[in-house]
């Protein structure tokens, strides 16, 4: 944990991606100005619960102090995430092999670019998404959704999680012929809903269109991942052809990761859909950006402190994945890594493959493993 803190705080003076943060700095400002109540009145941001998070910050700075701030935003989040990935591994493995779960999280060279030093704040929502997974093995349906909804209210993707909740609480009540988890799953639901829309005034009308208009907003076959699509097309070319391809199998996707779910709802399978969900959003349709592979590194870490194939696997995704940060932060912007030597590589053609054969290659192994059953961990 010291060891990760002192390496995110030197990643905070590294160049960031100043058009989020500014962006950012504005939510927090206008959130200082007019209080959550009148927040949408002057804006559309799609991520609500964290605007909660984004408004004391906008009262106490302001100017560079707010910028640092914001860049600072995802520690808590990282570290929290660390404690949790140490805690579950512990329970499945014992201690060594949750400590390496969490180190691999924790000074992993993506998470540290795409958090302290981007400006962005997915390990927040990734939290979520990994806490939502943890408490539904119990069960505990009421708090696997709530969190799941609110994993999707601090950015939409995150929501994918709320599926297996769903599912799981579908399939207890087919086979006991009890109604009661899909009525808790109900009520956690809309209450993490009510809890963050009502301060802010927001209908799920209203949050559904922000959400739409934003997807159309770069109607592209890739925005900036090395997804399939960038190894066909190339980044920023118009998906007119392709966008209702890449929603159906989208929706094959998830379907085929959920059907993991008729094997068991223990807290390994549940990981292993969680994973799943975030390739398939990642790999399979279009308008697809360079962070929304975030949460498989976290997802992916206790599977890699307990096999060395997908320890293998593991190190080339978290590579591959820094590399096309480290690409899209220097096609979006002016921006001091472009500057690099190794930066115009990533950007020639047979770079953008390099990254996105590595991403595909061992996501597959990974997928291979989860499905063959092989990376689950020793009895402790």
């Amino acid at each position: 944990m010291a060891v990760a803190l002192v390496v995110r705080l030197a990643a905070l003076g590294l160049d960031g991606h100043s058009g989020d943060v500014l962006v950012i700095s504005r939510w927090a400002e206008t959130l200082a100005e007019v209080g959550p109540w009148g927040f949408y009145a002057h804006s559309s941001s799609i991520y609500p619960a964290l605007l909660y998070l984004y408004w004391p910050l906008g009262v106490l700075w302001d100017g560079e102090a707010l910028d640092l701030a914001i860049k600072a935003s995802s520690i808590p989040f990282d570290l929290a995430l660390g404690v949790l990935l140490f805690m579950l591994v512990r329970a499945l493995a014992g201690p060594w092999r949750g400590l390496a779960a969490a180190a691999l999280y924790l000074l992993n060279p993506a998470v540290l670019i795409a958090g302290p030093m981007w400006g962005q704040i997915d390990a927040a929502g990734t939290l979520l998404f990994v806490a939502a997974l943890a408490v539904l093995a119990r069960p505990r349906y009421a708090l696997a959704a709530g969190l799941a909804v609110l994993a999707g209210l601090v950015k939409p993707q995150f929501g994918l999680v709320l599926l297996p909740v769903v599912v799981v609480a579908v399939r207890d009540w087919r086979a006991h012929d009890r109604r009661e988890p899909m009525f808790r799953v109900a009520a956690g639901a809309l209450g993490a809903y009510l809890a963050v829309s009502l301060p802010l005034l927001l209908d799920p009308i209203r949050l559904v269109n922000n959400v739409l208009a934003n997807a159309g907003m770069k109607p592209f076959a890739s925005v900036s991942a090395p997804n399939p699509w960038a190894l066909l097309f190339g980044y920023r070319v118009p998906d007119d052809g392709y966008v209702l391809v890449g929603a159906a199998l989208l929706l094959a996707g998830l379907g085929g990761a959920l059907l993991l779910l008729c094997g068991g709802r223990d807290l390994w399978t549940l990981l292993a859909v969680g994973t799943l969900i975030i390739f398939a959003f990642y790999f399979l349709p279009t308008r697809v950006h360079e962070r929304y592979l975030f949460p498989a590194m976290a997802l992916l870490a206790p599977f890699a402190a307990t096999s060395r194939v997908s320890l293998a696997a593991y190190v080339a995704i978290s590579l591959a994945f820094a590399a096309s940060l480290i690409a899209s932060l220097a096609t979006s912007m002016p921006h001091s890594i472009g500057r690099l030597p190794f930066t115009d590589v990533l950007l020639t053609p047979a770079g953008v493959w390099a990254m996105g054969g590595a991403l595909a290659i061992a996501a597959l192994a990974q997928v291979w493993l989860m499905l063959g059953r092989t990376a689950r961990p020793p009895v402790p």
